[in-house]
């Protein structure tokens, strides 16, 4: 434990937000002294709130894509009696557990949950009085962020990154516990005490020889997925899919598109699979989670991102889109601060564990 400990103290994925991003916001400051405007990015894809940057709303981003590219998703709005507003929605939708939950404003994973009964729904919706989105679990067994960008005088874009994503796992071997198995996978270490509420007793059962099974099924490294590099994978067919996509998004320039999907093939072809989010602004490039992507490189990537940035609201400020003003930016900031402070993360603390496990397809 000490020396995953260290580790996580080593690697760039596990730096504070501020130590991370501290390179970043000094980026961010060199291309808004050319643009004259701290706020310049607003312009991209300013139909988001603030283009996306911080407390943008999910549902709004997701009204943008076509229907028929996401999982059946309604918004389940605060003050009301949430949980029969969920349960009308699963009729409405014909859905039926396990779904996912997460908040309408909320990043890097927040409080995103997979829903197995009508225990963790209550539980889950009395937590926090928010807006949240009930969504449809697509049960592909992949998962990966496309990073794209168009710039708004071409009918073409560009696929700069690839991440795919493991999930957080564990395969039997007849002796150890899932704690144990968990211990000796380094990602799996540090998800042990956030687990335990999930999972309880099974956590000190032996898992059965051969068996696998997917511990965390939220694609988000802050939750032990592996990030692999997959630029590699990069082509014209999957460049042309996304190229169709994006046009049929008005004043929808950059993002990354966090995806499940049924085999890579398919996917090129524009066929099986579903967009979950996309982020605007603030999205990361996720392939720089790789551990063999040196920091050099990394922040190097993150540069040449900002200067599309910049580029996009140049060409947005020529047509007439101004960025939000000083006082529009600062209410964003004080409001998300304000709600993310607010947020409780402890819902399961009451909640038994049920018999479910969720493994992935043959």
């Amino acid at each position: 434990m000490i020396l995953n400990s260290i580790r996580k103290k080593i690697k760039w994925e596990f730096w504070p937000m501020w130590l991370a991003n501290l390179p970043v916001g000094l980026i961010w400051l060199f291309f808004s002294f050319r643009a004259r405007n701290l706020f310049f990015f607003s312009t991209v894809n300013h139909r988001f709130e603030n283009g996306a940057m911080m407390g943008a709303s999910k549902i709004n981003i997701l009204n943008h894509i076509p229907k028929s590219l996401l999982p059946k998703t309604r918004l389940i709005k605060s003050g009301s009696d949430k949980f029969m507003m969920a349960i009308n929605a699963m009729n409405d939708l014909n859905l039926a557990f396990p779904i996912i939950l997460k908040p309408d404003i909320g990043e890097r994973g927040l409080l995103v949950e997979l829903i197995k009964s009508e225990q963790e729904l209550k539980a889950y919706l009395e937590s926090n009085d928010i807006n949240f989105i009930l969504q449809e679990y697509i049960d592909y067994p992949n998962e990966a962020g496309i990073f794209y960008y168009r710039m708004p005088n071409e009918p073409k874009g560009k696929i700069v990154s690839i991440a795919l994503k493991n999930y957080l796992s564990i395969t039997g071997d007849g002796n150890s516990t899932w704690r144990e198995l968990l211990g000796n996978h380094f990602h799996g270490a540090l998800q042990i005490d956030r687990l335990k509420s999930s999972y309880g007793k099974y956590f000190e059962e032996v898992l059965e020889k051969g068996k696998k099974v997917i511990i965390e099924p939220i694609g988000n490294h802050c939750r032990g997925t592996q990030i692999v590099n997959g630029n590699h994978l990069i082509d014209v067919d999957l460049s042309e899919t996304f190229d169709s996509i994006n046009q049929s998004m008005k004043d929808v320039y950059y993002g990354r598109y966090d995806i499940k999907y049924n085999s890579w093939e398919e996917l090129k072809r524009g066929e099986n699979f579903k967009i979950i989010e996309l982020n605007g602004i603030a999205s990361e490039p996720m392939h720089i989670y790789d551990e063999q992507i040196s920091i050099v490189k990394k922040y190097a990537f993150f540069y040449g991102l900002w200067k599309v940035i910049f580029k996009i609201s140049k060409m947005q400020r020529a047509k007439g889109i101004q960025p939000i003003s000083f006082r529009e930016a600062w209410f964003y900031i004080r409001s998300y601060i304000k709600y993310i402070r607010s947020i409780n993360k402890q819902w399961r603390d009451n909640i038994i564990p049920e018999n479910y496990v969720l493994t992935p397809r043959p």
